[in-house]
């Protein structure tokens, strides 16, 4: 959910009136904005948000948008209320980084191809593969040179020319900032506080290039790997057509190193490949500390985490995160026209007109168009109305105040995922492919409905997301 609704709109308005006296250093420290009259004490000095109203209009009949293409969605456990989380969305200023490595380590008497760390990606918060030279950026010695071919999957740059042992090689590209695929589980420790059990996924981790036939063993490239949770196949050269391999017949597996035997000698010239899950160990958990109506974009890079007031320990979520952008949920919203009233409240009259100038000044002639980013779009900004009261009967002592009256028309978006619902994701259960079958519909919950071996129809994998649904 992500909403400009009453209450955000208040405080977000409260906050940049306050910022507007930051501004003025006459006011600076001095004025103080309030939510409605405290009982305290009367104001003397200050504004106060009097009165707020607003209207509902109306995009379509039933409110829908759009559909959402993101790498984040918001799921929740069926045993678990899952209230904590108001909202999640993808950061794209954190998707990718442009990142620039040096691989002189890797030449050679006649080196042309050089690997780099990360796979390498299209373009600016785009996580798609790169199959262009002009997507990366290779120099040799300071000089900018043309790549003749690249694999973005395999981060593979193949130059035109050979290199020389004492030459400096530098490939600039764009590569993954957002979390890695899999599922992170938010577990609320305390009413103020969470922690993070992530489960990585893993899809087409080349084990083996060019098999030969007479390989015995092989490793996956990381361990914690979840019992079961392995899927072998072999690709021929090009070919799209996956041969999958059969655990305990074709291969067995050590959990949880990952150590692979090979019980039948493989096919010559193919190329193995794995999916899994797996449970980093190096993994910072937490706690993390929250406040309420806190966004949080540190605990996820990539992921902004949106915590309201309903957050209690005990709470459970489920935030999955997927390998490239997909169709992850359906978009509601509208627009409110909402009117609010600032009063200025002064000893002094001229004090009074130039804390009302100050105001309006500043939010129309300085953060409008700023605001307007954030959904917040001005109507008007206009002072209007002053009077003065007696303050203190006996001494004669007056404060004067005037209105300034803001209108303006705020988003509200609710996000309908289409995967919402996880049955038992807990760490200490195994919910890899292949342990149990999953039924899987839009709008509705995921249900665990049996052991895999108890039913003989075909499973059509889907590994990015951690489920399988029937065929």
């Amino acid at each position: 959910m992500y909403n400009n609704m009453l209450y955000a709109v208040k405080r977000r308005m409260i906050d940049e009136v306050e910022g507007a006296f930051q501004q003025h250093p006459a006011f600076t420290d001095k004025v103080r904005v309030y939510n409605k009259f405290p009982y305290e004490e009367r104001v003397q000095y200050g504004m106060i948000l009097s009165n707020t109203a607003a209207n509902q209009l109306r995009l379509s009949a039933d409110n829908y948008l759009s559909d959402l293409y993101t790498h984040v969605r918001l799921a929740q456990e069926s045993n678990y209320p899952g209230l904590s989380i108001e909202w999640v969305r993808e950061n794209p200023m954190d998707v990718t980084k442009y990142f620039t490595e040096n691989v002189s380590a890797q030449l050679g008497p006649t080196q042309r191809m050089f690997r780099t760390s990360y796979q390498i990606l299209s373009g600016k918060g785009n996580t798609a593969y790169a199959t262009n030279v002009g997507q990366i950026m290779v120099t040799v010695n300071g000089m900018p040179v043309l790549p003749e071919f690249i694999n973005g999957e395999r981060g593979v740059v193949l130059l035109r020319n050979s290199t020389a042992s004492t030459d400096v090689v530098e490939v600039t590209y764009y590569c993954r900032k957002i979390v890695p695929p899999g599922i992170y589980i938010i577990e609320f420790i305390e009413d103020n506080q969470f922690i993070v059990l992530p489960i990585y996924i893993v899809t087409k981790e080349l084990v083996i290039e060019g098999t030969t036939g007479t390989e015995v063993t092989a490793s996956l490239a990381n361990d914690n790997v979840g019992p079961t949770s392995d899927v072998l196949f072999m690709l021929y050269r090009n070919s799209t057509v996956p041969v999958k391999m059969i655990r305990d017949t074709d291969y067995t597996i050590t959990y949880p190193s990952g150590d692979i035997t090979f019980l039948r000698p493989l096919e010559r010239g193919y190329n193995l490949y794995a999916d899994y899950r797996w449970r980093p160990a190096d993994y910072n958990n937490g706690p993390f500390t929250f406040q309420p109506y806190e966004e949080n974009h540190e605990v996820l890079p990539g992921v902004v985490l949106a915590i309201g007031r309903r957050a209690k320990k005990g709470d459970r979520q489920v935030i999955i995160v997927s390998k490239f952008r997909e169709e992850q949920a359906r978009i509601f919203g509208g627009h409110w026209i909402m009117s609010l009233e600032f009063k200025v409240i002064a000893k002094d009259p001229i004090q009074m007109e130039e804390m009302a100038d100050q105001v309006v000044g500043h939010l129309w002639g300085v953060r409008k168009n700023v605001l307007e980013y954030e959904g917040i779009t001005f109507n008007s900004v206009e002072p209007s109305g002053e009077s003065e009261e007696v303050h203190i009967e006996t001494t004669g002592d007056m404060y004067y105040e005037s209105t300034v009256s803001i209108n303006l028309q705020s988003e509200w978006q609710a996000f309908k995922p289409y995967l919402y619902s996880i049955k038992d994701v807990i760490p200490d259960l195994n919910v890899w492919p292949g342990t149990h079958e999953y039924t899987v519909s839009k709008d509705y919950q995921l249900t665990s409905i049996g052991p895999l071996e108890a039913d003989t129809r075909t499973v059509l994998k889907y590994a990015t997301m951690g489920y399988e649904k029937l065929t």
